[in-house]
């Protein structure tokens, strides 16, 4: 269990006003625990004592530290957008009244392993599951953000995607932009598999029920395949375990405040 007493929340000068307020509500609440919050420069991120966990988002200028913390075996935390009843860029059920939900991750990007966790989470968040679709046609590639490019370094993501389905397929491929307005359902409709990177499609597509070949970082890589070479072989596995290990890796924005993910954060 991390303790509030020993991190560190970065808060960068760009978050859109709602967030930021959460944001500042988490760091007051992380102060009264005895930890510490560090606004708008990055720089002051490597002042930090090496017992300081550093908390920090999908910012490009953060990125090179990530990799030195990963390198060097210094524990971090990451936050983004959560796998489902987020509020903004899905195409799941959004909160009808509430909150919506953030991710919070140790030591990577996304959930990377399946947990030994009741339901009780995921049966609260009242997300519907599909059963798997199988027999479809065609092949809907789920391209990055420019943000996204940006922090992962991932530019040619696309191209080189494209090049490699088409060594190993003659499926027809559905390229869908980050800010394509067309319900992520309408393409997964008929089709064989989605393709992306870590983008939460990959997340959404396993609960609509599409298979998927995701990079090793996604958290639906414990549920699809990496290996785009097995294009033609998607596999349907229990998501049970998953969707429960999911639900105990986001929380309200109520449970980054009261205490909750201090309990389940890991």
């Amino acid at each position: 269990m991390i303790s509030p007493a020993k991190v560190a929340l970065f808060i960068p000068d760009n978050l859109k006003k709602f967030k930021r307020k959460l944001f500042e509500r988490i760091g007051v609440s992380i102060i009264r625990q005895g930890g510490r919050v560090i606004y708008h420069d990055p720089a002051k991120m490597d002042d930090l004592p090496e017992k300081i966990v550093p908390i920090v988002g999908c910012h490009p200028e953060l990125r090179s530290r990530i990799d030195q913390w990963s390198a060097t075996g210094r524990t971090f935390i990451y936050w983004d957008r959560g796998y489902c009843r987020r509020i903004f860029a899905t195409w799941l059920p959004r909160p009808t009244s509430g909150s919506g939900y953030y991710r919070w991750t140790v030591n990577a990007f996304q959930m990377r392993e399946i947990r030994n966790v009741p339901k009780d989470r995921w049966m609260a968040v009242k997300t519907p599951t599909a059963p798997w679709s199988e027999g479809g046609r065609h092949i809907v590639v789920a391209a990055p953000s420019a943000t996204y490019h940006a922090f992962h370094g991932t530019h040619d993501w696309e191209q080189k995607t494209v090049e490699i389905l088409k060594r190993y397929t003659d499926r027809p491929l559905i390229i869908r932009e980050k800010l394509c307005a067309r319900p992520l359902a309408d393409d997964l409709k008929g089709a064989h598999a989605l393709v992306t990177h870590q983008s939460n499609a990959g997340v959404e597509a396993v609960i609509m029920g599409c298979p998927v070949f995701v990079d090793l970082g996604s958290a639906a890589a414990l549920v699809g395949q990496t290996d785009l070479a097995n294009i033609e072989t998607p596999i349907y596995p229990d998501r049970k375990p998953w969707l429960w290990s999911l639900a105990y890796s986001q929380f309200s924005e109520e449970e980054l405040v009261d205490g909750t993910l201090w309990r389940h954060l890991a």
